[in-house]
Order: C-alpha cells, then structure tokens, then sequence
C-alpha cells in the first residue's frame, strides 16, 4: 500500500529508501525536542498511549460483538484509563504535535487503503501489488 519505491532493496534485502525516509522523521523529531530526552519520551509515549487505545477499543468493541461482557468490561475500564494517560501527556503541550503526526500519518495510510480498493486480506494487497 505504500510507494513502490520505498520497498526497493539492496543486495542485503535492506529497504534503503525506508531507512532514509525513517532517519529524516528520526531527525525531525530530535530537532523539535531539541535533543532533550524527557521531551523525546513525551513524544514517545503520545504515540505509544494512542496506539495501545485504539488497540483497547477495537478489543472491547470484538468481546461485546462475541458477548463476553466481562471481557468488553475489563478493556473499557483498561482503555479509560490509558486515555487519562494520554491526556495528561497532552496536557503539557509539545505532545500535540506528536499527535497530529500520528494522525497525518494514519490519514494517509487510510488514504491509501482506500485508493487500493479497501483490501481485506493479505492475499488481496499481495494482488494488488503484483498489478501495480
């Protein structure tokens, strides 16, 4: 679902063009923090705590779907509170554009699911892939 030109390999099968757009974000966001690492973990830990949210709402919405309410309980009250978490991360202000990144970034892949015809299955991007 991503560029072709970022798959490209070397003889070591090393995706250098991934590792070139990966060190420029790295840079990026070193330069933001201004290399001090408790603003570095803060960044971190934004996008770390929407992850494992969006992870704890997609679990407890599958228990309810499979009717195992203890289940759907547990990860609601696990997904509220990452969520305090999450706020009071964001509460200190640099950490928003950390999660503004995460959801441009998000976008785009969702974009780009879209434009390949909402594959389902790895089978169907494998497809895709051999026709492009």
């Amino acid at each position: 679902m991503l560029p072709a030109w970022l798959g490209r390999t070397n003889r070591q099968y090393t995706p250098y063009w991934s590792v070139l757009v990966y060190l420029a974000a790295a840079a990026v966001i070193i330069l933001a923090a201004a290399g001090k690492e408790q603003k570095l973990v803060l960044f971190y830990a934004v996008s770390v705590f929407v992850s494992f949210l969006i992870g704890l709402i997609a679990m407890t919405h599958f228990a309810r779907t499979e009717h195992h309410r203890a289940l759907a309980a547990l990860n609601a009250i696990a997904a509220t509170a990452v969520a305090f978490t999450l706020v009071v991360n964001l509460a200190r202000g640099w950490p928003l554009l950390s999660l503004a990144a995460t959801f441009l970034i998000a976008a785009a892949l969702r974009l780009r699911w879209t434009r390949a015809g909402r594959p389902s299955g790895l089978e169907d991007i494998e497809t895709h892939a051999e026709t492009d």
